[in-house]
């Protein structure tokens, strides 16, 4: 069986105009994860860090207000060329997660899902159903995308859509 969960999370995005920028030790020990560096690479410690480009990253938090987070890191990124944005009020969080759920993602995007080529802690870009998203592999059969507000409700009634050929085969 299917579920999806609209997850309520705090994001913050964090950028450099440098691309050979390193994370100051100061923020991987605040954030309790060490930076990661290669895009598509997903950090888990305090918070999720997933690297999304180069010069890239989203902070994903289970804590609503971020506040706290962005003063925190704004200090530990004090003379670096990072800087850290709060934008949880235009991202959404949305999990998916039971057995359809590979069969459901490749009614939606080209992406090859194997857990070979995305494995659990691994993120991509990618297209689903026509949006633009982040894509996290978090376990085995649980996925997380991380969309604009904009598309959060089209991609739940997507989901719900997609779901009805697998309740019809039970």
């Amino acid at each position: 069986m299917l579920k999806r969960t609209l997850a309520p999370s705090g994001i913050l995005r964090v950028q450099s105009f440098n691309v050979d920028a390193r994370a100051p030790f100061s923020v991987e020990e605040l954030l309790g994860v060490p930076w990661p560096k290669e895009t598509g690479a997903v950090a888990s410690g305090r918070v999720d860090i997933t690297c999304v480009g180069p010069t890239d990253w989203l902070v994903v938090t289970t804590d609503l207000d971020v506040s706290s987070w962005l003063h925190h890191i704004d200090a530990a990124f004090q003379g670096t060329e990072f800087r850290a944005t709060n934008v949880s009020q235009a991202f959404a969080c949305i999990e998916l997660d039971g057995s359809e759920v590979g069969d459901i993602l490749a009614k939606g995007c080209a992406l090859d899902i194997h857990p070979s080529r995305l494995p659990p802690g691994r993120s991509a870009r990618t297209r689903f159903a026509g949006m633009p998203m982040l894509l996290r592999r978090v376990r085995d059969l649980r996925f997380e995308f991380i969309v604009t507000l904009s598309y959060a409700d089209y991609l739940m009634r997507w989901l719900e859509d997609a779901e009805l050929e697998f309740k019809d085969a039970v």
